[in-house]
Protein backbone atom coordinates (compact mmCIF):
# COMPACT_ATOMS: atom_id res chain seq x y z
CA UNK A 1 0.00 0.00 0.00
CA UNK A 2 0.93 3.54 -1.26
CA UNK A 3 1.68 6.43 1.36
CA UNK A 4 0.95 4.17 4.65
CA UNK A 5 -2.97 4.34 2.92
CA UNK A 6 -5.16 1.18 3.29
CA UNK A 7 -6.23 0.35 -0.66
CA UNK A 8 -9.62 -0.97 -0.96
CA UNK A 9 -10.29 -3.94 -3.10
CA UNK A 10 -12.87 -4.53 -5.14
CA UNK A 11 -11.82 -8.10 -7.19
CA UNK A 12 -10.14 -10.78 -6.17
CA UNK A 13 -8.10 -10.47 -9.58
CA UNK A 14 -6.76 -7.39 -7.96
CA UNK A 15 -4.52 -9.20 -5.29
CA UNK A 16 -3.42 -12.80 -6.81
CA UNK A 17 -2.48 -13.29 -10.32
CA UNK A 18 -4.11 -14.41 -12.66
CA UNK A 19 -1.89 -17.72 -13.13
CA UNK A 20 -3.34 -18.44 -9.22
CA UNK A 21 -6.87 -17.79 -10.29
CA UNK A 22 -6.75 -20.23 -13.38
CA UNK A 23 -5.34 -22.81 -11.18
CA UNK A 24 -7.92 -22.03 -8.27
CA UNK A 25 -10.57 -22.38 -11.08
CA UNK A 26 -9.13 -25.73 -12.38
CA UNK A 27 -9.50 -26.74 -8.96
CA UNK A 28 -13.05 -25.72 -8.27
CA UNK A 29 -13.57 -27.71 -11.35
CA UNK A 30 -11.96 -30.87 -10.05
CA UNK A 31 -13.91 -30.55 -6.92
CA UNK A 32 -17.41 -30.67 -9.09
CA UNK A 33 -16.24 -33.60 -10.80
CA UNK A 34 -15.22 -35.42 -7.85
CA UNK A 35 -18.64 -34.50 -5.96
CA UNK A 36 -20.61 -35.28 -9.16
CA UNK A 37 -18.75 -38.83 -9.39
CA UNK A 38 -19.50 -39.24 -5.50
CA UNK A 39 -23.12 -38.87 -5.97
CA UNK A 40 -23.52 -41.56 -9.04
CA UNK A 41 -20.63 -43.53 -7.29
CA UNK A 42 -23.98 -43.62 -4.44
CA UNK A 43 -26.46 -44.25 -6.63
CA UNK A 44 -24.76 -46.91 -8.57
CA UNK A 45 -24.41 -48.79 -5.33
CA UNK A 46 -28.43 -48.21 -3.67
CA UNK A 47 -28.98 -49.62 -7.41
CA UNK A 48 -27.01 -52.68 -7.30
CA UNK A 49 -28.09 -52.94 -3.12
CA UNK A 50 -31.73 -52.53 -4.24
CA UNK A 51 -30.75 -55.16 -6.93
CA UNK A 52 -29.27 -57.57 -4.66
CA UNK A 53 -32.30 -57.74 -2.78
CA UNK A 54 -34.70 -58.21 -5.48
CA UNK A 55 -32.14 -60.99 -6.39
CA UNK A 56 -32.04 -62.70 -2.83
CA UNK A 57 -35.60 -62.34 -2.77
CA UNK A 58 -38.34 -65.33 -2.67
CA UNK A 59 -39.85 -65.82 -5.58
CA UNK A 60 -43.24 -63.31 -5.91
CA UNK A 61 -41.46 -61.22 -3.36
CA UNK A 62 -40.37 -57.53 -4.69
CA UNK A 63 -38.22 -57.51 -1.80
CA UNK A 64 -36.50 -58.72 1.12
CA UNK A 65 -36.17 -57.04 4.57
CA UNK A 66 -32.59 -56.74 5.95
CA UNK A 67 -31.92 -56.52 9.46
CA UNK A 68 -30.66 -52.50 8.92
CA UNK A 69 -33.65 -50.79 10.00
CA UNK A 70 -32.50 -47.39 8.06
CA UNK A 71 -32.50 -49.76 4.93
CA UNK A 72 -35.93 -51.20 5.98
CA UNK A 73 -37.49 -47.67 6.32
CA UNK A 74 -36.12 -46.00 3.04
CA UNK A 75 -37.49 -49.60 1.41
CA UNK A 76 -41.09 -48.41 3.15
CA UNK A 77 -40.88 -45.19 1.88
CA UNK A 78 -40.11 -46.26 -1.71
CA UNK A 79 -43.47 -48.50 -1.27
CA UNK A 80 -45.60 -45.87 -0.06
CA UNK A 81 -44.05 -42.72 -1.80
CA UNK A 82 -47.23 -40.25 -2.00
CA UNK A 83 -49.24 -41.94 0.51
CA UNK A 84 -50.10 -39.58 2.93
CA UNK A 85 -51.80 -41.66 5.37
CA UNK A 86 -49.15 -44.23 5.99
CA UNK A 87 -47.35 -42.93 9.47
CA UNK A 88 -44.14 -43.84 10.68
CA UNK A 89 -43.24 -43.63 14.56
CA UNK A 90 -40.05 -43.99 15.26
CA UNK A 91 -38.87 -44.90 18.71
CA UNK A 92 -36.52 -46.77 20.86
CA UNK A 93 -37.11 -50.19 22.30
CA UNK A 94 -34.65 -51.08 25.05
CA UNK A 95 -31.17 -50.36 23.43
CA UNK A 96 -32.26 -50.45 19.48
CA UNK A 97 -34.17 -48.44 17.50
CA UNK A 98 -37.75 -49.52 16.34
CA UNK A 99 -40.37 -48.50 13.73
CA UNK A 100 -43.88 -48.75 13.89
CA UNK A 101 -45.45 -48.21 10.33
CA UNK A 102 -49.68 -48.71 10.30
CA UNK A 103 -51.92 -46.64 7.70
CA UNK A 104 -54.16 -44.07 9.50
CA UNK A 105 -57.42 -44.47 9.44
CA UNK A 106 -57.44 -48.36 9.10
CA UNK A 107 -55.05 -48.61 12.44
CA UNK A 108 -56.59 -47.17 15.34
CA UNK A 109 -54.71 -45.15 16.82
CA UNK A 110 -55.50 -45.36 20.33
CA UNK A 111 -55.45 -49.00 20.12
CA UNK A 112 -51.81 -48.64 19.28
CA UNK A 113 -51.04 -45.95 22.10
CA UNK A 114 -52.54 -48.09 24.73
CA UNK A 115 -51.35 -51.38 23.68
CA UNK A 116 -48.49 -51.37 21.75
CA UNK A 117 -46.34 -48.24 22.40
CA UNK A 118 -47.03 -48.27 26.37
CA UNK A 119 -45.82 -51.58 26.25
CA UNK A 120 -43.11 -51.02 24.36
CA UNK A 121 -42.12 -47.90 25.82
CA UNK A 122 -41.68 -49.69 29.37
CA UNK A 123 -39.24 -51.74 28.28
CA UNK A 124 -36.17 -51.65 29.90
CA UNK A 125 -33.34 -49.00 28.59
CA UNK A 126 -30.23 -51.57 28.94
CA UNK A 127 -31.86 -54.79 27.27
CA UNK A 128 -31.97 -55.87 23.69
CA UNK A 129 -34.12 -57.88 21.57
CA UNK A 130 -32.73 -60.46 19.81
CA UNK A 131 -35.84 -62.56 18.78
CA UNK A 132 -39.56 -61.27 18.17
CA UNK A 133 -40.83 -64.34 20.51
CA UNK A 134 -39.99 -61.86 23.37
CA UNK A 135 -42.80 -59.25 22.40
CA UNK A 136 -45.48 -61.71 21.60
CA UNK A 137 -45.84 -62.23 25.75
CA UNK A 138 -45.35 -58.40 26.13
CA UNK A 139 -47.80 -56.60 24.09
CA UNK A 140 -51.40 -57.71 25.12
CA UNK A 141 -53.17 -57.92 21.66
CA UNK A 142 -54.78 -60.93 20.43
CA UNK A 143 -53.16 -61.48 17.25
CA UNK A 144 -49.58 -61.17 16.43
CA UNK A 145 -47.88 -62.90 13.83
CA UNK A 146 -43.77 -62.69 12.51
CA UNK A 147 -43.76 -62.55 9.29
CA UNK A 148 -40.63 -62.53 6.40
CA UNK A 149 -42.65 -61.70 3.43
CA UNK A 150 -42.87 -58.23 1.52
CA UNK A 151 -45.38 -58.51 -0.48
CA UNK A 152 -47.46 -59.78 3.04
CA UNK A 153 -46.62 -57.23 4.71
CA UNK A 154 -47.17 -54.62 2.29
CA UNK A 155 -50.72 -55.95 2.23
CA UNK A 156 -51.35 -56.62 5.89
CA UNK A 157 -50.55 -52.87 6.50
CA UNK A 158 -52.94 -51.46 3.57
CA UNK A 159 -55.05 -54.18 5.20
CA UNK A 160 -55.33 -52.25 8.94
CA UNK A 161 -52.25 -53.83 10.32
CA UNK A 162 -49.52 -52.39 12.20
CA UNK A 163 -46.10 -53.63 11.07
CA UNK A 164 -43.00 -53.44 13.73
CA UNK A 165 -39.74 -52.76 12.89
CA UNK A 166 -36.59 -53.52 14.51
CA UNK A 167 -32.85 -52.62 14.58
CA UNK A 168 -30.45 -55.81 13.90
CA UNK A 169 -33.92 -57.92 13.24
CA UNK A 170 -34.87 -58.64 9.60
CA UNK A 171 -38.44 -60.11 10.86
CA UNK A 172 -40.82 -58.49 11.09
CA UNK A 173 -43.83 -58.46 13.80
CA UNK A 174 -47.73 -57.84 12.61
CA UNK A 175 -50.07 -56.35 15.27
CA UNK A 176 -53.40 -56.62 14.70
CA UNK A 177 -54.73 -53.41 15.20
CA UNK A 178 -57.64 -52.86 12.49
CA UNK A 179 -60.27 -49.98 13.99
CA UNK A 180 -62.22 -48.36 10.72
CA UNK A 181 -65.72 -46.78 10.70
CA UNK A 182 -68.27 -49.41 9.05
CA UNK A 183 -71.54 -49.78 8.76
CA UNK A 184 -73.79 -50.93 11.53
CA UNK A 185 -75.84 -54.48 11.67
CA UNK A 186 -79.26 -52.82 10.05
CA UNK A 187 -82.21 -54.55 9.38
CA UNK A 188 -83.26 -56.10 5.51
CA UNK A 189 -83.38 -53.87 2.64
CA UNK A 190 -83.70 -56.28 -0.19
CA UNK A 191 -85.84 -59.46 1.63
CA UNK A 192 -87.88 -57.67 4.47
CA UNK A 193 -90.19 -60.15 5.71
CA UNK A 194 -93.11 -59.74 8.22
CA UNK A 195 -92.32 -62.66 10.54
CA UNK A 196 -88.67 -64.09 11.41
CA UNK A 197 -84.91 -62.48 11.46
CA UNK A 198 -84.24 -58.44 10.20
CA UNK A 199 -80.89 -58.23 10.78
CA UNK A 200 -78.44 -58.16 7.29
CA UNK A 201 -75.20 -58.61 7.01
CA UNK A 202 -72.57 -55.57 6.31
CA UNK A 203 -69.96 -54.79 4.46
CA UNK A 204 -67.53 -56.02 6.84
CA UNK A 205 -66.30 -59.55 6.98
CA UNK A 206 -65.57 -60.01 10.09
CA UNK A 207 -69.26 -58.91 11.04
CA UNK A 208 -70.74 -61.38 8.32
CA UNK A 209 -68.81 -64.20 9.63
CA UNK A 210 -70.02 -63.47 12.85
CA UNK A 211 -73.91 -63.35 12.10
CA UNK A 212 -73.42 -67.18 11.16
CA UNK A 213 -71.42 -68.12 13.99
CA UNK A 214 -74.10 -66.81 16.25
CA UNK A 215 -77.04 -68.80 14.57
CA UNK A 216 -75.26 -72.23 13.63
CA UNK A 217 -72.35 -73.19 16.72
CA UNK A 218 -71.67 -76.22 15.11
CA UNK A 219 -68.21 -77.08 14.70
CA UNK A 220 -69.11 -78.44 10.96
CA UNK A 221 -69.47 -74.90 10.18
CA UNK A 222 -66.09 -74.16 8.47
CA UNK A 223 -64.46 -71.29 7.00
CA UNK A 224 -61.68 -70.81 4.62
CA UNK A 225 -60.04 -67.52 3.46
CA UNK A 226 -58.85 -66.75 0.34
CA UNK A 227 -57.85 -63.84 -1.78
CA UNK A 228 -58.63 -62.16 -5.19
CA UNK A 229 -58.01 -58.98 -6.85
CA UNK A 230 -54.29 -58.30 -8.38
CA UNK A 231 -54.90 -54.94 -7.32
CA UNK A 232 -57.25 -54.76 -4.55
CA UNK A 233 -56.26 -58.01 -2.57
CA UNK A 234 -59.85 -58.62 -1.62
CA UNK A 235 -60.26 -61.06 1.32
CA UNK A 236 -63.18 -63.64 0.41
CA UNK A 237 -64.20 -66.59 3.08
CA UNK A 238 -65.94 -69.92 1.97
CA UNK A 239 -68.16 -71.43 4.40
CA UNK A 240 -69.80 -74.41 4.05
CA UNK A 241 -70.76 -77.18 6.81
CA UNK A 242 -68.00 -79.80 6.31
CA UNK A 243 -70.30 -83.45 6.93
CA UNK A 244 -72.80 -82.23 4.37
CA UNK A 245 -71.33 -80.62 1.25
CA UNK A 246 -71.18 -82.58 -1.59
CA UNK A 247 -67.45 -84.52 -2.30
CA UNK A 248 -65.77 -81.95 -4.84
CA UNK A 249 -67.76 -79.29 -4.61
CA UNK A 250 -66.17 -77.34 -2.38
CA UNK A 251 -62.74 -78.01 -4.67
CA UNK A 252 -64.39 -77.14 -7.73
CA UNK A 253 -65.43 -73.39 -5.87
CA UNK A 254 -62.27 -72.79 -4.58
CA UNK A 255 -60.76 -73.73 -8.10
CA UNK A 256 -62.84 -71.30 -9.68
CA UNK A 257 -61.75 -68.51 -7.64
CA UNK A 258 -58.28 -68.79 -7.95
CA UNK A 259 -58.07 -68.77 -11.38
CA UNK A 260 -59.78 -64.89 -11.54
CA UNK A 261 -57.70 -62.76 -12.80
CA UNK A 262 -58.97 -59.46 -12.12
CA UNK A 263 -57.47 -56.03 -11.24
CA UNK A 264 -59.88 -55.35 -8.50
CA UNK A 265 -63.31 -56.57 -6.28
CA UNK A 266 -66.07 -54.08 -5.84
CA UNK A 267 -69.47 -56.49 -6.60
CA UNK A 268 -70.85 -59.74 -6.35
CA UNK A 269 -71.02 -59.71 -10.13
CA UNK A 270 -67.01 -59.40 -10.55
CA UNK A 271 -67.07 -62.83 -9.19
CA UNK A 272 -70.28 -64.16 -10.50
CA UNK A 273 -69.67 -63.70 -14.00
CA UNK A 274 -66.56 -65.52 -13.76
CA UNK A 275 -67.35 -68.52 -11.00
CA UNK A 276 -70.51 -69.50 -13.71
CA UNK A 277 -70.79 -72.07 -15.97
CA UNK A 278 -73.01 -70.26 -18.74
CA UNK A 279 -72.21 -65.90 -18.68
CA UNK A 280 -74.07 -65.51 -21.34
CA UNK A 281 -77.29 -66.57 -19.78
CA UNK A 282 -80.33 -64.41 -18.56
CA UNK A 283 -80.53 -66.41 -15.83
CA UNK A 284 -78.79 -65.36 -12.25
CA UNK A 285 -76.84 -68.74 -11.79
CA UNK A 286 -75.68 -67.98 -8.40
CA UNK A 287 -78.32 -66.92 -5.27
CA UNK A 288 -77.45 -63.88 -3.75
CA UNK A 289 -79.01 -63.13 -0.56
CA UNK A 290 -78.21 -60.74 2.51
CA UNK A 291 -79.94 -62.79 4.92
CA UNK A 292 -78.03 -64.98 7.78
CA UNK A 293 -80.93 -67.05 8.42
CA UNK A 294 -81.01 -67.92 4.75
CA UNK A 295 -77.28 -68.73 4.46
CA UNK A 296 -77.35 -70.75 7.16
CA UNK A 297 -80.60 -72.79 5.50
CA UNK A 298 -78.22 -72.93 2.71
CA UNK A 299 -75.49 -74.50 4.37
CA UNK A 300 -77.25 -77.51 6.28
CA UNK A 301 -78.71 -78.22 2.16
CA UNK A 302 -75.24 -78.96 1.83
CA UNK A 303 -74.30 -75.83 -0.38
CA UNK A 304 -71.60 -73.23 -0.30
CA UNK A 305 -71.85 -69.73 0.96
CA UNK A 306 -69.58 -67.11 -0.78
CA UNK A 307 -68.40 -63.43 0.91
CA UNK A 308 -66.57 -61.23 -0.22
CA UNK A 309 -65.14 -58.40 1.92
CA UNK A 310 -66.51 -54.41 1.99
CA UNK A 311 -69.72 -56.16 -0.28
CA UNK A 312 -73.22 -56.90 2.14
CA UNK A 313 -74.28 -59.76 0.15
CA UNK A 314 -73.15 -63.39 0.20
CA UNK A 315 -73.84 -65.92 -2.62
CA UNK A 316 -75.10 -69.29 -3.15
CA UNK A 317 -73.87 -71.77 -4.80
CA UNK A 318 -75.29 -74.36 -6.56
CA UNK A 319 -78.55 -72.44 -7.21
CA UNK A 320 -81.71 -74.17 -8.91
CA UNK A 321 -84.62 -72.74 -10.66
CA UNK A 322 -86.59 -73.50 -7.68
CA UNK A 323 -84.23 -72.15 -4.96
CA UNK A 324 -84.63 -68.63 -6.83
CA UNK A 325 -88.21 -68.29 -6.69
CA UNK A 326 -87.94 -69.07 -2.96
CA UNK A 327 -88.30 -66.42 -0.07
CA UNK A 328 -87.56 -66.17 3.44
CA UNK A 329 -90.66 -65.55 4.65
CA UNK A 330 -91.78 -69.47 3.19
CA UNK A 331 -90.58 -71.04 6.47
CA UNK A 332 -92.28 -68.42 8.70
CA UNK A 333 -96.00 -68.91 7.57
CA UNK A 334 -97.94 -71.99 7.33
CA UNK A 335 -97.42 -74.79 4.96
CA UNK A 336 -100.70 -74.47 3.09
CA UNK A 337 -100.23 -70.72 2.47
CA UNK A 338 -96.71 -70.87 1.43
CA UNK A 339 -97.44 -73.14 -0.90
CA UNK A 340 -100.42 -71.34 -2.48
CA UNK A 341 -97.73 -68.00 -2.62
CA UNK A 342 -95.36 -70.03 -4.41
CA UNK A 343 -98.02 -71.41 -6.76
CA UNK A 344 -98.50 -67.69 -7.46
CA UNK A 345 -94.94 -66.72 -8.00
CA UNK A 346 -94.32 -69.83 -10.50
CA UNK A 347 -97.51 -68.54 -12.02
CA UNK A 348 -96.16 -64.79 -12.35
CA UNK A 349 -93.06 -66.20 -14.32
CA UNK A 350 -95.01 -66.67 -17.51
CA UNK A 351 -97.52 -64.11 -16.88
CA UNK A 352 -94.19 -61.31 -16.87
CA UNK A 353 -92.51 -62.98 -20.03
CA UNK A 354 -95.88 -64.09 -22.11
CA UNK A 355 -98.65 -62.01 -21.43
CA UNK A 356 -97.93 -58.73 -23.82
CA UNK A 357 -96.89 -61.57 -26.52
CA UNK A 358 -99.88 -63.74 -26.01
CA UNK A 359 -101.96 -59.98 -26.29
CA UNK A 360 -100.25 -59.65 -29.54
CA UNK A 361 -101.28 -63.12 -30.92
CA UNK A 362 -104.72 -62.93 -30.42
CA UNK A 363 -105.39 -59.20 -31.65
CA UNK A 364 -102.81 -59.74 -34.38
CA UNK A 365 -103.25 -63.05 -36.07
CA UNK A 366 -106.19 -64.69 -33.86
CA UNK A 367 -108.83 -62.66 -33.14
CA UNK A 368 -111.31 -65.10 -33.17
CA UNK A 369 -110.11 -66.94 -30.02
CA UNK A 370 -110.98 -63.41 -28.13
CA UNK A 371 -114.97 -63.54 -26.60
CA UNK A 372 -117.59 -61.54 -29.02
CA UNK A 373 -118.41 -58.50 -26.13
CA UNK A 374 -113.70 -58.21 -25.64
CA UNK A 375 -113.36 -58.07 -29.26
CA UNK A 376 -115.85 -55.68 -30.45
CA UNK A 377 -114.84 -53.38 -27.29
CA UNK A 378 -111.22 -53.83 -28.35
CA UNK A 379 -111.65 -53.15 -32.06
CA UNK A 380 -113.34 -49.67 -31.14
CA UNK A 381 -109.97 -49.04 -28.81
CA UNK A 382 -108.01 -49.99 -31.62
CA UNK A 383 -109.63 -47.22 -34.14
CA UNK A 384 -107.75 -44.76 -32.51
CA UNK A 385 -104.80 -46.09 -31.89
CA UNK A 386 -102.48 -45.40 -35.21
CA UNK A 387 -99.74 -47.39 -34.49
CA UNK A 388 -100.14 -51.87 -34.89
CA UNK A 389 -100.08 -53.93 -31.64
CA UNK A 390 -96.32 -55.11 -31.95
CA UNK A 391 -95.72 -51.34 -31.77
CA UNK A 392 -97.74 -50.15 -28.74
CA UNK A 393 -96.47 -53.12 -26.50
CA UNK A 394 -93.07 -52.57 -27.51
CA UNK A 395 -93.82 -48.39 -27.10
CA UNK A 396 -95.35 -49.19 -23.23
CA UNK A 397 -91.96 -52.06 -22.89
CA UNK A 398 -90.15 -48.75 -23.07
CA UNK A 399 -91.90 -46.68 -20.99
CA UNK A 400 -92.34 -49.02 -18.32
CA UNK A 401 -88.56 -49.37 -18.66
CA UNK A 402 -88.11 -45.94 -18.05
CA UNK A 403 -90.33 -45.34 -15.15
CA UNK A 404 -88.31 -47.96 -13.56
CA UNK A 405 -85.10 -46.82 -13.95
CA UNK A 406 -86.67 -43.65 -13.10
CA UNK A 407 -87.84 -44.51 -9.88
CA UNK A 408 -84.97 -46.70 -8.86
CA UNK A 409 -81.87 -43.96 -9.54
CA UNK A 410 -83.98 -40.77 -7.99
CA UNK A 411 -84.12 -40.41 -3.87
CA UNK A 412 -86.06 -42.28 -1.86
CA UNK A 413 -88.09 -39.04 -0.94
CA UNK A 414 -88.77 -38.25 -4.33
CA UNK A 415 -89.44 -41.61 -6.06
CA UNK A 416 -92.81 -41.83 -4.16
CA UNK A 417 -94.33 -38.71 -5.87
CA UNK A 418 -92.51 -40.07 -9.07
CA UNK A 419 -94.08 -43.21 -9.26
CA UNK A 420 -97.86 -41.30 -8.69
CA UNK A 421 -96.74 -39.32 -11.67
CA UNK A 422 -95.84 -42.19 -14.05
CA UNK A 423 -98.79 -44.18 -12.72
CA UNK A 424 -101.04 -41.23 -13.93
CA UNK A 425 -98.67 -40.63 -17.59
CA UNK A 426 -98.88 -44.38 -18.59
CA UNK A 427 -102.35 -45.04 -17.20
CA UNK A 428 -104.04 -41.58 -18.30
CA UNK A 429 -102.54 -39.37 -20.12
CA UNK A 430 -101.07 -42.47 -22.84
CA UNK A 431 -104.71 -44.04 -23.78
CA UNK A 432 -106.54 -40.14 -23.67
CA UNK A 433 -103.45 -39.04 -26.62
CA UNK A 434 -104.47 -41.95 -28.76
CA UNK A 435 -101.26 -43.76 -28.86
CA UNK A 436 -102.19 -47.19 -26.97
CA UNK A 437 -105.53 -48.90 -26.22
CA UNK A 438 -106.66 -48.81 -22.06
CA UNK A 439 -106.28 -53.10 -22.46
CA UNK A 440 -102.93 -52.87 -23.36
CA UNK A 441 -102.32 -50.27 -20.23
CA UNK A 442 -103.86 -53.09 -17.88
CA UNK A 443 -101.75 -56.00 -19.30
CA UNK A 444 -98.53 -54.12 -19.05
CA UNK A 445 -99.02 -53.13 -15.39
CA UNK A 446 -100.45 -56.47 -14.53
CA UNK A 447 -96.94 -57.99 -16.38
CA UNK A 448 -94.89 -55.73 -14.08
CA UNK A 449 -96.68 -56.72 -10.93
CA UNK A 450 -95.87 -60.07 -11.79
CA UNK A 451 -92.13 -59.61 -12.29
CA UNK A 452 -92.18 -57.59 -9.20
CA UNK A 453 -93.55 -60.61 -7.44
CA UNK A 454 -90.08 -62.43 -7.61
CA UNK A 455 -87.81 -62.93 -4.21
CA UNK A 456 -84.45 -62.01 -6.45
CA UNK A 457 -84.10 -59.07 -8.39
CA UNK A 458 -81.92 -60.26 -10.70
CA UNK A 459 -84.58 -63.05 -11.74
CA UNK A 460 -86.88 -59.85 -11.99
CA UNK A 461 -84.32 -58.48 -14.39
CA UNK A 462 -84.11 -61.60 -16.49
CA UNK A 463 -88.08 -61.77 -17.16
CA UNK A 464 -87.71 -58.26 -18.37
CA UNK A 465 -85.00 -59.28 -20.96
CA UNK A 466 -86.72 -62.45 -22.17
CA UNK A 467 -90.21 -60.53 -22.47
CA UNK A 468 -88.85 -58.54 -25.44
CA UNK A 469 -87.84 -61.77 -27.70
CA UNK A 470 -91.07 -62.87 -27.10
CA UNK A 471 -93.06 -60.08 -28.05
CA UNK A 472 -90.77 -60.64 -31.34
CA UNK A 473 -91.58 -64.14 -31.90
CA UNK A 474 -95.45 -63.23 -31.56
CA UNK A 475 -95.55 -60.47 -33.81
CA UNK A 476 -94.25 -62.51 -36.42
CA UNK A 477 -95.28 -66.13 -35.67
CA UNK A 478 -98.37 -65.69 -33.82
CA UNK A 479 -99.49 -68.22 -31.02
CA UNK A 480 -96.79 -70.46 -32.74
CA UNK A 481 -94.18 -68.13 -32.07
CA UNK A 482 -95.21 -68.04 -28.38
CA UNK A 483 -95.07 -72.01 -28.39
CA UNK A 484 -91.51 -72.04 -30.08
CA UNK A 485 -90.56 -69.49 -27.30
CA UNK A 486 -91.46 -71.46 -24.51
CA UNK A 487 -89.61 -74.68 -26.01
CA UNK A 488 -86.10 -72.59 -26.33
CA UNK A 489 -86.56 -71.54 -22.89
CA UNK A 490 -87.44 -74.71 -21.32
CA UNK A 491 -84.35 -76.42 -23.28
CA UNK A 492 -81.98 -73.46 -22.44
CA UNK A 493 -83.00 -74.43 -18.78
CA UNK A 494 -82.71 -78.09 -18.75
CA UNK A 495 -79.16 -77.41 -20.64
CA UNK A 496 -77.98 -74.45 -17.96
CA UNK A 497 -75.25 -76.64 -15.18
CA UNK A 498 -74.37 -74.19 -11.49
CA UNK A 499 -71.51 -76.19 -10.50
CA UNK A 500 -72.30 -79.46 -12.18
CA UNK A 501 -75.86 -79.33 -10.78
CA UNK A 502 -79.11 -79.23 -13.35
CA UNK A 503 -80.45 -76.03 -12.84
CA UNK A 504 -83.63 -77.06 -14.03
CA UNK A 505 -83.53 -79.38 -10.93
CA UNK A 506 -86.28 -81.48 -9.92
CA UNK A 507 -88.59 -80.06 -12.06
CA UNK A 508 -88.24 -82.06 -15.56
CA UNK A 509 -85.93 -85.10 -13.65
CA UNK A 510 -88.54 -87.78 -12.49
CA UNK A 511 -86.06 -89.41 -10.25
CA UNK A 512 -86.18 -86.55 -7.87
CA UNK A 513 -89.70 -86.39 -7.43
CA UNK A 514 -89.17 -86.68 -3.11
CA UNK A 515 -87.51 -83.14 -3.68
CA UNK A 516 -91.33 -81.63 -4.87
CA UNK A 517 -92.18 -81.58 -1.07
CA UNK A 518 -90.02 -78.41 -1.01
CA UNK A 519 -90.59 -76.57 -4.61
CA UNK A 520 -93.98 -76.19 -6.06
CA UNK A 521 -95.19 -76.24 -2.94
CA UNK A 522 -93.74 -76.93 1.08
CA UNK A 523 -95.30 -79.51 3.11
CA UNK A 524 -95.49 -79.08 6.77
CA UNK A 525 -91.63 -79.14 8.74
CA UNK A 526 -92.67 -82.90 9.94
CA UNK A 527 -92.62 -84.37 6.52
CA UNK A 528 -89.64 -82.74 5.28
CA UNK A 529 -87.07 -84.81 7.06
CA UNK A 530 -84.77 -85.32 3.86
CA UNK A 531 -82.67 -82.58 2.58
CA UNK A 532 -82.44 -82.18 -0.98
CA UNK A 533 -81.34 -84.97 -2.72
CA UNK A 534 -80.32 -83.30 -5.78
CA UNK A 535 -77.74 -80.84 -3.66
CA UNK A 536 -75.98 -85.05 -3.32
CA UNK A 537 -75.33 -84.03 0.90
CA UNK A 538 -73.15 -86.56 2.57
CA UNK A 539 -76.41 -87.10 4.97
CA UNK A 540 -79.58 -87.26 3.57
CA UNK A 541 -81.11 -87.19 6.96
CA UNK A 542 -82.75 -83.76 8.18
CA UNK A 543 -84.28 -85.15 11.24
CA UNK A 544 -81.81 -86.95 13.07
CA UNK A 545 -81.54 -90.40 14.38
CA UNK A 546 -84.85 -91.69 15.48
CA UNK A 547 -84.97 -92.86 19.23
CA UNK A 548 -84.53 -96.63 19.76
Amino acid sequence: MANGKRQRVHKLSAVFAPAATATTSENLRVLRRLINGGAEVGEALSALASHLRQVAAPQNEPFMFMPDLSQNKRLLEVVFRDCSDVKYRDFMLGEQNALLVYVDGMAGNERLDEFVLAPLLKFPQTDSITSLQVLHGLLPVVSLKNSTSAAGIITDVMSGFAALFIDGIADCLLIEARQYRKRPINITQNETVILGSHEAFNEDLSDSIALIRRRCRDNNIKVRMLQIGERSKTAVALIYAANLVKPGLLEEVEQRLKRIKIDRITSTSNVEEQIIDHPWSPFPQTQSTERPDKVVASLYEGRVAIFLDNISDALLVPTTYAQILQAAEDYSTPALVTSLTRVTRFFSTAVAIFLPAFYIALVSYHPGMIPTALAISLAEQRLRSPFPAFMEALFMEVLIELFQEAVIRLPQKISGAAGVVGALVIGTTVVEAGLVNALLVVITSLTAIASFTMPTYSFSTSLRVLRVPTIIMASVLGLYGIALSLMVIVTHLCSLRSFGESYGGNLFNITLLRDWKDTFFRFPNTLLRNRPKQMGSQDENRMGKKDS
